[in-house]
């Protein structure tokens, strides 16, 4: 998933209906009656964005995809390695640029159509074509062809290092073609079809409150022994800690820090702090070519530099998220350790605000009038800096509130809007701010991560908006990822890889605050299988390719079987809750989004 972050996060602009709309999809999968129905229920601070695959954006979003829609190849749950998925085997050419690929017998869709390899290659070569961001980074260089109904070929036109893996969403051709006469008719699709191929298909979406999916009888590996997952949206991390506790969610999902340390002590409650390489993130605005009206003193390294310098990443991380994730500096761009360089000490933008104060001063940012608050060179316009805040993070008031004072020191001023993700991803893709907190949650392979930050991915149309959501652009970064990206020797790769994050850290168009930690909690009294991916160290759920939720077994007794569409029900008190639905008095659910993608 790459999810920015929280999966995050970027790509498209969120498709929001009103908080009460309900947006009810048919099922095609089979369920059990509604009062014996298993129900899984997640909590979480995010709403999905969307269920359409090349519009979508936030961790919310790429869980319910990893859900729906199978891949061609499958990740283990201990170490990512590639394992089979919809292909049972593959076999690659002698020149390593052609791959066969060989389906299990008897794939179907959700809906009982047959799934064939003309799936597999209309989705590769389709999202090829119209340049699906979620897509384009694995399959830009592919071209897929059918062979017969359970075999087809992949053909990359450069070395491609990713290969055999082939881990974009496979999605169904008899559904998508209708909409997909060009990208932006595909992207006006709002895929509520709940048509799949993986464990759980999308049943209903309430937009801002919560949405269900149900079990996939056709999925490949059997149906699961979980009829119903609940994604349940609170706009209040205390509140889906209180749920957790009294039994109304099965798991929770970005626990608040001091919650999640409250939580090691509570009974039958198990707490995660996974890593799995994402990070949060200062961003400036580095008006290298994308749309907006950044500040001028933001395209000044040195401005940049001493902002980096300015910001006490210790004290925010041991002050805001309690010592929760690792602080690392340089970008996440896997779950991978290994390819996060050092960076020379030499070359460190470590806190320090006496020597972010004389660069200011020696750069001729100096306050003339004696308010507090330096000007452009030469006079003219204050370093008053436009700082859009998510609404959508448990932490985002507490960072700026440190991030605000630790400018001041230095006469630089904020002026803060409030936002929350959907109207932050339009602000950005218009480029109409100057700082923002964020994060990103990567992938496995570094490559789609390292690409947002290409000059290609700068948003020049706001409909059609690019990753690159920092508005920087580097020839010298452009070069080394182009070598990267076709370079078949790991070590190497490696070393490339690295070179591009020192650059990037230079360059300070993003200050990386510290790396997340997914802080989960889930129960331990009805159901077992909770696996973390990686393992020993991931978390539960929000993985690269969750397997928690086809392993999870239901503990005999232990209150699996729910009678509630949102699995809420507990003895007595969950009798009353139906009662309130049915009589119409619980009316509102939450809305939230968590860096988390991210």
């Amino acid at each position: 998933m790459t999810t920015k972050q929280f999966t995050r996060r970027f790509c498209g602009i969120a498709l929001t209906t009103a908080a009460l709309g309900a947006t009810v999809v048919a099922s095609t999968a089979a369920t059990t009656a509604a009062d014996t129905a298993v129900t899984l229920t997640v909590g979480l601070l995010q709403d999905i964005d969307s269920p359409n695959v090349t519009v979508g954006y936030t961790v919310a979003a790429y869980e319910t995809w990893t859900l729906q829609y199978a891949t061609l190849t499958d990740k283990a749950a201990d170490d990512f390695a590639t394992i089979p998925g919809l292909a049972e085997s593959w076999d690659a050419s002698d020149d390593g640029l052609t791959f066969t690929y060989h389906l299990r017998e008897g794939l179907k869709w959700s809906d009982g159509e047959p799934l064939t390899a003309e799936d597999i290659v209309w989705t590769i070569n389709t999202s090829r074509d119209q340049e699906w961001t979620n897509h384009f980074a694995t399959t830009v260089n592919l071209t897929a062809t059918v062979v017969d109904d359970r075999t087809l070929t992949i053909e990359t036109a450069v070395p491609d290092p990713k290969l055999p893996t082939m881990d974009v969403y496979i999605v169904p051709k008899h559904i998508w073609e209708t909409h997909a006469g060009t990208v932006d008719d595909l992207a006006a699709y709002d895929a509520l079809d709940g048509v799949g191929s993986g464990p759980f298909t999308l049943q209903e979406r309430k937009a801002n409150q919560e949405w269900t999916m149900v079990a996939n009888p056709n999925y490949w590996k059997g149906a699961p022994a979980v009829d119903q997952v609940v994604f349940r949206v609170f706009s209040d991390g205390d509140a889906m800690v209180t749920a957790l506790k009294s039994g109304e969610i099965d798991v929770a999902h970005l626990v608040p820090s001091q919650s999640f340390e409250d939580l090691k002590s509570e009974s039958g409650i198990v707490t995660v702090a996974g890593a799995q390489g994402g990070f949060t993130e200062l961003a400036m605005n580095g008006m290298a070519g994308g749309l907006g009206d950044g500040h001028p003193a933001l395209q000044d390294i040195e401005v940049r530099h001493a902002i980096a310098r300015a910001i006490d990443r210790q004290s925010l991380f041991d002050r805001v998220v309690k010592g929760q994730g690792e602080m690392i500096d340089t970008l996440g761009v896997s779950p991978s350790p290994e390819w996060t360089p050092t960076i020379p000490a030499d070359q460190q933008l470590n806190y320090d605000p006496a020597a972010a104060n004389q660069a200011l001063d020696d750069a001729g940012y100096l306050d003339a009038d004696g308010n507090g608050v330096r000007e452009m060179p030469g006079g003219g316009d204050e370093l008053k800096f436009r700082y859009a805040e998510r609404s959508d993070s448990v932490n985002g008031a507490a960072i700026r509130e440190l991030i605000e004072g630790w400018l001041k020191e230095i006469g630089i001023a904020l002026e803060v809007s409030v936002f929350d993700d959907t109207q932050l991803g339009q602000v950005v893709y218009d480029g109409t701010y100057d700082l923002f907190v964020w994060g990103w949650t990567p992938f496995v392979d570094p490559d789609p991560m390292l690409s947002y930050f290409t000059c290609d991915q700068l948003t020049t149309d706001a409909a059609s908006p690019g990753y690159n959501d920092a508005n920087w652009c580097s020839e010298e970064y452009d070069a080394l990822y182009l070598q990267q990206n076709q370079e078949l020797d790991r070590a190497t790769r490696i070393d490339l890889v690295h070179q591009m994050i020192t650059l990037f850290y230079n360059e300070s168009t993003y200050v990386v605050l510290y790396h997340d930690a997914d802080t989960q909690a889930y129960r331990t009294d009805r159901f077992t299988g909770w696996t973390q991916q990686p393992k020993g160290t991931g978390p539960v759920v929000f993985t690269n390719s969750s397997p928690t939720y086809f392993n999870l077994t239901p503990i005999e007794g232990g209150g699996g079987d729910d009678s509630s569409s949102t699995g809420l029900l507990i003895g007595i008190i969950a009798g009353v809750l139906v009662l309130l639905v049915v009589g119409g008095l619980l009316v509102v659910r939450s809305r939230k989004n968590s860096d988390e993608r991210e």
